[in-house]
């Protein structure tokens, strides 16, 4: 419990919040959000904070789960943002604009509508065959020569964006009544679920944009009810809780529960500490042999090591030089 009296009773902080994000908010907006909880609760400077950053942007529009990595956890949010994404939502059909969210003005309109679900379906089932070449939207968070590209679009400038190439694990239309089509899609990150409505629409001869969406999964996290609004943090936090005492809360060692791990000695453990990669050999070697599920090959690239059920080290794997230590944690 917080010791409401007693200022800067701050506690170590080292781990992740599961955040249900509400609709316009900037993902850094909910970052502020936490800051100022903590900076009048415990009645801290800015500087005093522990470090806060969330592994996975969410469009201002959108709602679901932001995970938000606290203090030591901030370092694993690399990880966090290359796992695969799932999404729900629905896409309106007949007009869109050019962000591809119903926060704009209407760019573009089209009389032609899918003909029914059959080849909605037909259609997403084709995508989730092949690999997704997809241009990123201007107005996304994506760099172009240092600068974010919805600075570049508040600007009125529009730039040549590089394709990426994407890939959708699950595309289901759930439903269809005109204009509307409801979507279930678990895809690769980095890809941006407006810019394939508006592809996806294209393909059928019409336009299209997102008309709602809400993320339900990040990697191996999950949308559900532990996971809580800011303000019911705020609720708690007022009421004597600290974040860490809240089901939301995820401890930094089982931050990567779900994902592939080995346990190593404590010799290895210690070896690994001072940074001696002689000793990864024999631990990997004792490695799983499992197949990334749904081709995610972004969550099979990396192996995190533990000891005694503490977080030790994080390996990567690379076609070049194969497996060699990425992080280590004392």
């Amino acid at each position: 419990m917080i010791d409401l009296n007693t200022p800067n009773s701050l506690p170590p902080l080292n781990g992740a919040l599961l955040i249900h994000k509400h609709a316009g908010i900037t993902s850094f907006g909910i970052i502020e959000q936490l800051q100022h909880q903590l900076r009048n609760t415990y009645q801290l400077k800015r500087r005093d904070l522990p470090k806060i950053g969330h592994g996975g942007t969410l469009d201002p529009f959108a709602t679901g789960l932001l995970v938000v990595c606290v203090g030591r956890a901030v370092k694993l949010a690399q990880y966090f943002l290359g796992s695969t994404k799932t999404y729900e939502g629905s896409f309106r059909f007949g007009e869109t604009t050019v962000p591809g969210d119903p926060t704009a003005p209407v760019s573009e309109t089209s009389t032609v509508f899918p003909e029914g679900l059959t080849q909605l379906k037909e259609l997403a089932r084709r995508m989730t065959l092949q690999p997704y070449l997809q241009i990123p939207p201007m107005h996304s968070a994506k760099k172009k020569d240092g600068k974010p590209l919805y600075e570049l679009a508040r600007a009125g400038l529009e730039v040549e964006r590089e394709p990426k190439l994407c890939s959708l694990y699950e595309f289901d239309i759930l439903g269809y009544e005109k204009p509307f089509a409801t979507f279930h899609i678990k895809c690769s990150s980095g890809t941006y679920i407006r810019s394939l409505a508006q592809d996806y629409a294209r393909m059928l001869g019409s336009v299209a944009l997102v008309e709602t969406l809400s993320r339900s999964g990040s990697g191996t996290f999950r949308l559900n009810p532990d996971a809580l609004r800011v303000e019911e943090i705020q609720k708690a936090m007022d009421a004597g809780q600290r974040w860490d005492e809240l089901p939301c809360w995820i401890p930094f060692d089982r931050l990567l529960e779900g994902y592939p791990q080995i346990e190593a000695t404590p010799e290895e453990a210690e070896a690994l500490l001072h940074g001696r990669q002689n000793v990864l050999f024999n631990i990997i070697r004792r490695a799983p042999q499992r197949e990334p599920e749904g081709n995610q090959m972004i969550e099979a690239s990396f192996l995190s090591i533990y000891c005694r059920n503490r977080l030790v080290a994080i390996v990567r794997k690379s076609p070049e030089q194969g497996w060699s230590l990425d992080r280590v944690f004392a």
